[in-house]
């Protein structure tokens, strides 16, 4: 588990120092000094397809919030006050582009069928739910990265993992806290109403979905970012929230949401 316990200021404090320039001197991702500071050259856009994976704009829309500008136009990075990369791109098999990184595709169709099969399963059981802990509203989204044929199977989700199947989307400074999903996990509260007995039974029955189906193992809730600045230069404030596990082969599957934290 990576997680950095050093003190920082709240982003209520960081708001309260300036919030007359905070949100309204955004500028659209692409065209911002951010990216004119930290690309050296022009960015490319991302093949439509590789090796038969194309890009699906529909797999991109779970992601877009936690890849939105939160925060002023100066300071920024290359990140533009987002936890996600703002030029994240998504492949139907679920691997994700970020300009300057890998995007090798060599991947078996019956892993993607059963990747699929097993998300929107996951999905349709959590059909409704939403996370806890956020200011915002946000559903479980089916999610998975397929493995590459060949590729090393891992035996658990751990947060090296987490980074390399996002492909350096998800900020280098951003806080990664990794979960097993059980009624006693640390990261059961930030996940689960448990008032409302109607979301608290569909937790339970994912619980017991992921026990007795054996194409999946080593589920794990997943938290991306604290609410805390991730850095000085980065006060993004929608952060990823994930429940997945591994198939056999190696990848990942499961739900993807997001939590709104200002």
């Amino acid at each position: 588990m990576e997680y950095d316990e050093s003190p920082c200021m709240s982003r209520r404090a960081v708001l309260a120092l300036g919030a007359s320039s905070f949100f309204s001197a955004c500028t659209p991702t692409g065209q911002g000094p951010a990216e004119e500071q930290s690309q050296a050259e022009e960015i490319k856009p991302p093949p439509e397809s590789v090796n038969g994976c194309r890009l699906v704009v529909e797999r991109l829309k779970p992601f877009q919030p936690c890849m939105e500008c939160c925060g002023p136009e100066f300071p920024s990075d290359a990140w533009n006050h987002s936890c996600l990369h703002p030029r994240l791109a998504v492949y139907s098999c679920g691997c994700m582009y970020v300009p300057g990184q890998p995007n090798v595709h060599d991947h078996d169709p019956e892993e993607i069928k059963l990747c699929e099969k097993l998300s929107a399963a996951m999905a349709w059981i959590l059909k409704g739910v939403e996370v806890n802990v956020s200011e915002g509203s946000s559903p479980f989204d089916p999610f998975y990265v397929v493995v590459n044929r060949g590729a090393e199977k891992p035996t658990k989700i751990t947060v090296p993992l987490i980074r390399s199947a996002f492909n350096g989307a998800i900020y280098p400074q951003a806080k990664i806290r990794i979960a097993p999903l059980n009624e006693h996990s640390l990261l059961w509260e930030k996940f689960v109403f448990e008032e409302d007995a109607a979301w608290l039974t569909q937790w339970r029955k994912l619980i017991a979905w992921c026990e007795r189906t054996e194409q999946i193992r080593a589920v794990v809730f997943v938290e991306v970012g604290d609410g805390d600045p991730m850095s000085e230069t980065n006060f993004g404030c929608v952060f990823p929230r994930l429940v997945m596990g591994l198939t056999e082969a190696g990848s990942l599957v499961g739900v993807f949401a997001h939590s709104v934290q200002t």
